[in-house]
């Protein structure tokens, strides 16, 4: 039976290189090593769902350009309406899907759209110190994303 802490033991060491990589796409043999040997996710399913991934599910990068947005927006004191907030989910998810699984990639992306937005960016210079960490967190949660995907659609297949 598929379990999340089947899933989590297996892929740890995938996760222990996103972590301190700070790299989607540099973790990928590790990840899919993982996944096919440690999870029991078939050659193929791995092969062809993980690197897909990797490119486009970028879930902690699309968070963090949805908060950064809202925060610089609400420190410039921009009215945050719903509307607003809405049509940031929609750009910071596109934005996302197009971001280079590379360390810091994130951070440059949020700071491109948000100035192409006309949203003031010198306060990305507060999250700067610190994005290092939040880099490491965003980079682990895409691989454990990855990861669950793949042992998702692996299992549904063998289901049908």
């Amino acid at each position: 039976m598929l379990t999340a802490n089947r899933v989590a033991r297996g892929m740890a060491p995938a996760l222990a290189v996103a972590f301190f990589s700070k790299s989607s796409a540099g973790t990928l043999p590790v990840t899919l090593s993982c996944a096919e040997n440690n999870v029991g996710v078939s050659a193929p399913v791995a092969r062809f769902v993980l690197p897909i991934c990797t490119t486009i599910n970028m879930n902690g990068c699309a968070a963090f350009i949805l908060v950064t947005v809202l925060f610089l927006m609400q420190n410039a004191g921009i009215d945050i309406t719903l509307p607003i907030a809405l049509s940031w989910i929609v750009i910071a998810t596109i934005a996302a899907i197009g971001n280079a699984g590379v360390p810091m990639g994130c951070f440059f992306l949020s700071a491109s759209l948000l100035a192409s937005m006309d949203v003031p960016i010198q306060l990305m210079g507060v999250i700067l110190p610190v994005y290092a960490v939040i880099d490491m967190v965003e980079t682990t949660l895409n691989v454990w994303s990855d990861s669950c995907v793949a042992a998702c659609v692996d299992h549904d297949l063998t289901e049908s």
